[in-house]
């Protein structure tokens, strides 16, 4: 099994080398938790290999995405002028500035154009942000069960290594479609302790691969996500 760089220091020392290729890889975390700078970051690593990449957003702005990565040094527009990185806006939640608000029948229409994409850019690496958009208007359980099946499968025959973030997190009991069939997921969480916030990361599942089930502190800092694992998180 190829394993390939996520280009996040700490991780890939906790899956032995890296995500595996040709994957689905499920990023679970709730809101200010670094999904996206996540999602990115392993994106850049791909961009870095010479691998075409696809990124899509369904909920935050892309200008503003840009833009908060330019903080961090990275340029999305020097990738796209290489023909390497295709970014795709598709805004499931509806907002004052958005000129053309999907529908919830449009969620056929949405994958359909984000596969298509991915086939014609022939995409080694896609990431997916948030998975949680793309279904919020569909209020039957078993239809979204049905339609993430559906568009893991089709994620699937297509090849590429792929990123998906999703706001929910496991609770025991809970039962999440996105995560049985994901063949890895990451949970990332914080926490207040001692009056100090603390980020964690652990691994629950990746399939084919011994890995550190240990949870792990991260941080977010001006070179992007860090996972420290070489030091246990204190209770």
């Amino acid at each position: 099994m190829k394993l390939l760089s996520t280009g996040v220091k700490g991780l890939d020392d906790m899956l032995g080398g890296g995500i595996p290729e040709g994957k689905i890889i499920l990023v679970c975390g709730g809101t200010g938790t670094g999904k996206t700078i996540f999602s990115m970051q392993v994106l850049l690593q791909a961009l870095s290999r010479g691998e075409a990449c696809v990124f899509t957003t369904l909920e935050e702005p892309m200008p503003s995405i840009r833009q908060n990565l330019l903080a961090l040094g990275w340029n999305l527009s020097e990738w796209e002028k290489k023909g390497l990185l295709r970014c795709l806006d598709f805004r499931m939640v509806p907002t004052s500035s958005l000129a053309k608000d999907r529908e919830a029948g449009d969620y056929q229409l949405s994958t359909s154009e984000i596969l298509t994409v991915i086939d014609a850019t022939r995409a080694k690496m896609v990431a997916i942000d948030p998975l949680t958009s793309l279904i919020i208007q569909e209020a039957r359980s078993g239809r979204k069960r049905f339609l993430i099946g559906e568009f893991f499968e089709s994620l699937r025959k297509l090849g590429c290594t792929v990123i998906v973030t999703s706001e929910t997190s496991p609770h025991e009991g809970d039962f999440y479609m996105e995560q049985f069939l994901a063949d890895g997921v990451i949970l990332l969480g914080k926490d207040v302790r001692d009056y100090q916030l603390v980020k964690t990361l652990r691994i629950d599942k990746m399939r084919g691969l011994a890995y550190d089930e240990q949870p792990r502190r991260y941080t977010i800092t001006d070179r992007g996500f860090q996972v420290i694992n070489t030091e246990p998180v204190l209770i």
